[in-house]
């Protein structure tokens, strides 16, 4: 493979791949609503990852978040079995607040459309 798409690019979309459907499976009633992996960010040495989620139609998006890092052990886990890694990077979920924000954008343009 070449040297434009390193390897840890390339162990961040697998990790993001698999997560997607690994989220399903977490039984913690704090992670409601639907999770979506919308990044995951992972460290030159293969160590560490942040994953970067967005849930919609979730009251508290950020106890889902406590509760997907509560639960990255069992997903570490489900991760090694379907990877063929040496070694899983430990995961840390972050809360994506970019589809808050381009809402928030989007309900102000239709406002000042609103009061032209």
């Amino acid at each position: 493979m070449s040297r434009d798409y390193p390897r840890r690019y390339r162990v961040a979309d697998q990790i993001q791949r698999e997560l997607g459907g690994l989220v399903r499976r977490i039984k913690d009633p704090r992670v409601t609503g639907m999770v979506t992996i919308s990044g995951v960010d992972v460290s030159p040495d293969l160590g560490h990852a942040k994953v970067f989620v967005t849930i919609m139609q979730c009251e508290a998006p950020l106890e889902a978040v406590a509760g997907l890092n509560r639960a990255a052990g069992f997903l570490r886990s489900q991760l090694s079995q379907r990877l063929r890694l040496r070694g899983v990077p430990e995961l840390v979920f972050h809360y994506d607040a970019t589809l808050d924000r381009a809402e928030r954008v989007e309900e102000l343009l239709r406002q000042a459309r609103d009061e032209d």
